[in-house]
C-alpha cells in the first residue's frame, strides 16, 4: 500500500474459497495518517446484524470527509461474515458454525476457520478494538456497551460510547469468542436483530466517532456534534441485571418500551391464552429501574426470557 500522509484505501484481508467453487473475499477500510492509536471498528461477525453494518459505512463516511486530519490508523470492518448477511442468519451458511465461536481460527481450516485466522491477525496490532453488535432478532434493547469486569481502562472507554448502560460482566467469556482473545474489547449494541432501528444507528455511530476522539484519533473539533452531548450511561455489573422470565406459555403482550423507568412491582406484559384472550400471567418487575431489553417476539413457552432490567 503507497502511505502518503494520510491515505484511505478498500482492501481485500482475505478471500477464502469455497467448496462451490466460489470465493468469499472480506473487506477493510483504513485510513492511515500520522501518529497515534491503532483503533479496529468491527461489525457482521454474525449474518443478523445489520444495525452494525450501518454504523460502520456511518462513521466511515464521517472519516472519509475529515481524513486529511486523522491521527493513527483507523481501519474499518463493515461485514466480515457476508455470506450469512446474506441470508441473515446467524451462522456461517453450510458449516452452520458460529464465526464468534472460532477465535482464533487456523489458517489449514474450514472457510470459517480461515476468515478467524485472517482477522486474528489483522486484529492483534490494535490498541483498541470496538464490536458492533445487535440484539437477539427476538427481542429490541437500548444501546449499550457491554466489556469484561476486570479491564477498567475499557470500562472506562465504554462510558464515553453514547449509550444508556454500560453492563461490566464478570462471566468468561464464551470460548472462541472475539472478546476472549481480545479481552479489552468494546462490544456495542443496541436495536433488534435482522433490522434497522430507527435512533439506534446514528446513537452508536456518534458513540464510535467519541470514542476515536478520546483515544486520539479524530479531532475533538471534528466531531459532528458537541462532545457534551454524548450521554452519561448507568455503569452496573452481573448484580445490577435482572432477568425476567415466563413461568406459563402463550402471547407475550408487552405494556412498556425499553428504557422505560419502572417502579419494582409494576406490570412489564401479560402472558395470554391466544383463543380465549385469558391472561395465564403477569410479568412484574423485580426492582425499580430501567428496561434494558424486551421481547418483541409474541410467542412464549415457560422459562423463556421476555424482559431485562438495569437497577437504577
Amino acid at each position: 500500500m503507497l502511505r502518503a500522509a494520510v491515505s484511505q484505501t478498500l482492501e481485500t484481508l482475505c478471500e477464502i474459497e469455497l467448496p462451490t467453487g466460489d470465493a468469499v473475499a472480506v473487506a477493510r477500510r483504513r485510513f492511515v495518517g500520522g501518529d497515534g492509536p491503532h483503533v479496529v471498528i468491527i461489525a457482521g461477525l454474525r449474518g443478523d446484524t445489520p444495525e452494525g453494518t450501518r454504523v460502520v459505512h456511518t462513521v466511515g463516511r464521517h472519516l472519509a470527509s475529515v481524513a486529511s486530519l486523522l491521527r493513527g490508523t483507523v481501519d474499518l470492518y463493515p461485514c466480515v461474515n457476508p455470506l450469512a448477511a446474506h441470508q441473515g442468519a446467524r451462522n456461517w451458511p453450510g458449516f452452520d458454525v458460529d464465526l464468534n465461536r472460532r477465535f482464533p481460527g487456523r489458517s489449514d481450516g474450514h472457510a470459517p476457520d480461515q476468515v478467524a485466522a485472517a482477522l486474528f491477525a489483522a486484529l492483534r496490532p490494535a490498541t483498541q478494538i470496538v464490536e458492533l453488535r445487535s440484539a437477539h432478532p427476538a427481542f429490541r434493547q437500548c444501546p449499550q456497551a457491554r466489556v469484561r469486569a476486570d479491564r477498567p481502562v475499557a470500562i472506562e472507554l465504554a462510558a464515553q460510547s453514547n449509550v444508556r448502560c454500560v453492563w461490566r460482566y464478570a462471566a468468561a467469556p464464551a470460548a472462541g469468542s472475539l472478546d476472549d482473545v481480545f479481552p479489552d474489547l468494546i462490544g456495542l449494541e443496541g436495536g433488534s436483530g435482522n433490522r434497522l432501528t430507527e435512533g439506534v444507528g446514528l446513537e452508536l455511530a456518534d458513540g464510535v466517532l467519541n470514542l476515536l476522539a478520546v483515544l486520539g484519533a479524530l479531532p475533538e473539533d471534528q466531531l459532528p456534534f458537541h462532545w457534551a452531548a454524548i450521554q452519561r450511561p448507568v455503569s452496573v455489573d452481573d448484580d445490577g441485571i435482572f432477568d425476567v422470565r415466563t413461568t406459563r406459555g402463550g402471547l407475550f403482550l408487552p405494556t412498556l418500551g425499553v428504557w422505560a423507568e419502572v417502579e419494582a412491582g409494576a406490570v412489564l406484559g401479560e402472558v395470554i391464552e391466544p383463543i380465549s384472550g385469558e391472561v395465564r400471567e403477569e410479568l412484574r418487575a423485580p426492582i425499580s429501574g430501567r428496561l434494558l431489553a424486551q421481547r418483541e417476539e409474541p410467542v412464549v413457552y415457560p422459562g423463556n426470557l421476555v424482559a431485562r432490567m438495569v437497577a437504577s
